[in-house]
């Protein structure tokens, strides 16, 4: 496992390496790199090199020139790391013995291998510096442009040489760990400085051309190194040399079999259009705006004929979405903890965000990713960087746990222990979640926002331009409802007596939402109307009995109803019967609600302010009250209640702005995004996609997009 690490961390810096020559994902970069260690090991006289060379020309097109001088570089930062540490380790022993006379006492072995592996760096640079210098010799022909790509390839990978070098002492770390639990086995106790500059020794043996599966030579470097340098008895060194040997020997075998058979398949081809889309969601643990958003997403790719499968770090499909959620049937990155482990849901997301190498095999057959809001982005960055493939971000907001709202600062964050959990970790190392926040999200090749207002806020955030794809409805037809079926008669609702007219109220029991605005309102609206009710389905939270506690305070136990969860029939139910519909939070960045609300024909009072200041068009969809003024948010409740005809009208105006918000437009702008990520015309240069989308669009909405 140990030396899989390593050689993945290889592949990534090969990979980056080739970025001028081609876009290597690590996968393919590791199959390369496992079958010319292969074909190394069975002819070691770099035959696996020239086969690497052969492969990046094959599959993605290079010039030789540029792909040998890839494995020259690759090969020399290996060779930089291994001198580095015995250069570390020369100078370690000349200071903890400085008597040493290498006239009278020897010479010092770890000095020598480190003036090896300077002079096999030096040989390499001066090959790089003949060669580089071929353009002018060999002039315009076909050598010199191949000297040309060769010397630009060279430039290309001394940028950025602190990366490259960390990743190949990464890589030659991982090997010392790997070669001293040799030592371990065998119960050998070793000090781990001895045991890296050896291995780094024996590593040289590597570099030398040698008998088939460098039998011979690895046993006279080990006898050499084990024996004589660490000074083990030579039945020891001899044990410990065969089982290195062993041990390689398979781990070489393995992978680069597993190479060869991966790359015997095709690449891709760039010519199609992506046909899998892996769909990245934060969790689905209640029942949400931005859960809603991303099983819409799902399930209208699939109606376009994509495949699409939903990946999230947890999953609770009996809290969020039951009607919904299994048609979707999202998969989790990871294993999921029992249900009675405590703070379950932020341990599956530090897992899923810290774990994406262990996991990201899974996705090596996605054409394309879209990353739904953090850590979906970040997950889906990861998975770009390591296996090639673009992603969109849809975000239906910034990261609240890195930019908080002020009213998240005011209210303090969910009642979720989870979350405070993820808030205590988040905070500690707040510079790097933010970092990998920014980049993320300024890196994918489009970014999608829940509506104007949260856009412009994203805009200002990540520092980055933004496509507008609000949130949608599904509408029908025949709404609003005659007001006689929404202002007279009663109906039951959990057991409890639901009278008409009633107000609606729907969104999750949190203290940002601020429901304490609207049952204050209730009270002023029931001077005028004493027998109207305000309904507030969705499952209790921790809130809840806070609202409960307030209701009662004000003589309105009877009046607020918490109905608990619904089905997703009754509450469409409830959209369709309900007179009014108050949206009190005062920093929404969207509120679906609102549009639900709209597409049922029923006039909104809100604050004009953020979300609702997008949707709603005062006076002609509903009211939208002055920041915090109550008396002016209670009053144009009220009014809707007195006037039926001036409700229905403005039920009408709202249904038809709710048009706008179609889920339809919603997915097709989420499509165009994939495809531009992956390099596609527009649907409108398409033959058909206009009329395809305005027949799909007439048979949904049965013509009631005149607003459009």
């Amino acid at each position: 496992l140990l030396l899989a690490g390593a050689a993945i961390v290889r592949s990534w810096r090969w990979a980056l390496i080739s970025r001028p020559l081609a876009r290597l994902s690590v996968p393919e970069a590791f199959s390369m790199n496992a079958a010319g260690g292969l074909l190394n090991y069975l002819a070691p006289i770099r035959t696996g090199d020239a086969a690497r060379v052969w492969w990046l020309r094959r599959r993605h097109g290079t010039s030789t020139g540029g792909g040998l001088a890839s494995v020259l570089a690759d090969k020399a930062y290996d060779l930089l790391s291994v001198a580095l540490v015995l250069c570390l380790a020369a100078a370690l022993t000349l200071l903890s013995r400085p008597a040493l006379n290498p006239w009278t006492d020897g010479a010092n072995p770890v000095t020598v291998a480190a003036l090896a592996a300077l002079s096999l760096i030096a040989l390499l640079a001066g090959a790089a510096t003949l060669a580089a210098g071929g353009p002018r010799l060999l002039g315009r022909g076909r050598l010199g442009r191949q000297a040309l790509a060769f010397r630009s390839t060279l430039l290309g990978a001394s940028r950025s040489w602190p990366l490259r070098l960390g990743l190949s002492l990464l890589a030659l770390g991982i090997d010392t760990c790997s070669f001293a639990l040799l030592f371990v086995a065998l119960g050998v106790a070793l000090p781990l400085p001895a045991v890296a500059a050896a291995y780094a020794a024996l590593a040289l043996s590597y570099a030398v051309p040698a008998a088939p599966a460098y039998v011979g030579s690895t046993e006279l470097a080990g006898t050499l190194v084990i024996g004589g340098w660490l000074g083990l008895p030579a039945v020891a060194a001899a044990g410990a040399t065969l089982l290195w040997h062993g041990v390689n020997a398979l781990s070489v075998v393995a992978m680069g079999l597993l190479g060869l058979a991966r790359l015997r398949t095709p690449r891709l081809d760039p010519s199609q259009p992506p046909a899998r889309i892996a769909v990245l969601h934060c969790g689905f643990i209640y029942s949400g705006g931005g859960e809603r958003i991303v099983i819409e997403e799902v399930l209208g790719l699939r109606r376009l004929g994509y495949q699409v499968d939903c990946f999230a770090p947890t999953v609770d499909p009996r809290a969020c979405y039951p009607d919904l959620l299994p048609e979707v049937a999202p998969s989790t990155f990871l294993p999921q903890l029992p249900s009675w482990v405590p703070l379950r849901d932020a341990l599956h997301m530090l897992a899923a965000s810290m774990l994406v190498p262990l996991y990201a095999w899974r996705f090596r057959h996605y054409d394309a990713i879209l990353g739904a809001n953090q850590p979906g982005a970040w997950i889906a960055w990861c998975l770009s960087h390591l296996l090639d493939v673009p992603y969109v971000v849809y975000l239906n907001q910034p990261n609240r746990l890195v930019h908080p709202r002020d009213i998240d600062r005011q209210t303090g964050w969910q009642n979720r222990p989870d979350y405070h959990l993820l808030n205590a970790v988040i905070q500690r190392f707040r510079f790097l979640v933010r970092a990998a926040d920014q980049r993320s999200v300024r890196g994918a090749a489009r970014l999608l926002v829940n509506g104007g207002y949260i856009g412009d806020v994203i805009r200002h955030t990540y520092r980055r331009g933004v496509v507008d794809c609000p949130a949608g409805v599904h509408l029908r037809a025949g709404r609003p409802l005659p007001a006689e079926l929404r202002f007279s008669g009663a109906g039951e609702l959990n057991g409890q007596v639901l009278r008409r007219p009633y107000v609606l109220l729907t969104n999750r029991h949190e203290p940002q939402k601020r429901f304490d605005l609207a049952i204050r309102a209730l009270a002023l609206v029931r001077r005028t109307h004493p027998a109207v009710q305000l309904a507030v389905p969705g499952p209790h939270t921790a809130h809840t009995p806070e609202l409960r506690r307030l209701a009662r305070e004000l003589g309105l136990e009877d009046a607020v109803l918490f109905c608990g969860s619904v089905s997703e029939v009754r509450l469409q139910r409830l959209y369709d019967e309900a007179a009014v519909y108050v949206y009190p939070a005062p920093e929404e960045d969207f509120g679906m609600g609102v549009v639900e609300a709209m597409a049922s024909g029923i006039p909104v009072v809100a604050w004009d302010r953020a979300g609702p200041t997008v949707t709603v068009e005062p006076g002609r969809t509903g009211h939208l009250a002055g920041p915090g003024d109550l008396e002016d948010f209670a009053a144009a409740v009220a009014g809707y209640l007195s006037d039926e005809i001036a409700n229905q009208e403005t039920g009408r105006r709202a249904q038809q702005r709710a048009g706008w918000f179609s889920w339809l437009r919603h997915v097709a702008t989420v499509e165009q995004a994939l495809l531009d990520a992956c390099g596609f015309p527009d649907l409108d240069e398409t033959p058909d996609a206009t009329a395809e989308s305005e027949s799909e669009a007439q048979a949904q909405t049965a013509g009631m997009l005149a607003g459009e």
